[in-house]
């Protein structure tokens, strides 16, 4: 009888003492001091990609250009030159501007049959034109374009007149209206920042007005700098 209470005495002592040890075998996480501060790694952003068609403002340049009549008899009617130059507002992927420019086509007298006065005269044109320009902004230094033009023009050849004010008359030279359309296609090659090598091509007519008897085409190929 005595053996079985120091047995069952043994056994309630293990149990009761079994918690005790295992609460103690175990470490409760601290906190960190207050202190100390909170810092936390930021997510990683990629850079933003640049819009390449972010461009606002001016647009503007000068070429030269060489205008080769269509359908005429090259041996009288010669290549010529075309100065030109336009500018206008650039809102990345078009352009709204206006155009100026002076072109003389050199008409060869000697080749025209029963001319009274032979050698060589210019036929001269003024223009200007207000511009519609469609591009295609990219990440490379070339920049292909589209534009079409609306021509005023004003010719003149030989032609002169006589212009009397109050006291006295004078020689005038006398330009005759005819209206036109332009259409171009370009590429603009970036030589620096804003600077661009402007080359291209582009398609003219002309109807008849008071100076043509019939509606006049040409081409002029162009060479010149573009700024924007």
């Amino acid at each position: 009888m005595g053996d079985k209470r120091i047995a069952l005495w043994t056994l309630l002592g293990v149990l009761l003492a079994g918690p005790s040890a295992a609460a103690q075998k175990y470490t409760y996480p601290t906190p960190p001091p207050q202190n100390q501060p909170y810092t936390t790694e930021p997510a990683y952003a990629p850079p933003p990609t640049p819009k390449v068609s972010s461009h606002r403002g001016f647009q503007g340049g000068f070429n030269i250009g060489v205008p080769i009549f269509l359908d005429v008899d090259k041996d009288v009617v010669r290549p010529g030159a075309d100065l030109h130059a336009f500018g206008g507002y650039d809102i990345g992927y078009a352009m709204f501007g206006l155009d100026l420019g002076v072109m003389w086509t050199p008409i060869d007298l000697n080749k025209v049959p029963g001319a009274v006065n032979g050698g060589r005269s210019p036929v001269t044109r003024l223009y200007f034109s207000p511009e519609v320009r469609v591009q295609v902004p990219n990440k490379s230094p070339i920049l292909p374009y589209l534009a079409a033009t609306f021509d005023v023009n004003w010719w003149r050849f030989k032609e002169t007149g006589v212009a009397c004010g109050f006291w006295y008359c004078t020689q005038v030279k006398v330009f005759r209206f005819t209206p036109g359309f332009t259409g171009k296609f370009g590429i603009a090659f970036r030589v620096s920042q804003g600077t661009y090598i402007d080359l291209g091509i582009k398609y003219s007519l002309s109807g008849a007005g008071d100076f043509f008897l019939r509606r006049e085409q040409w081409v002029t190929p162009y060479l010149g700098v573009l700024i924007r």
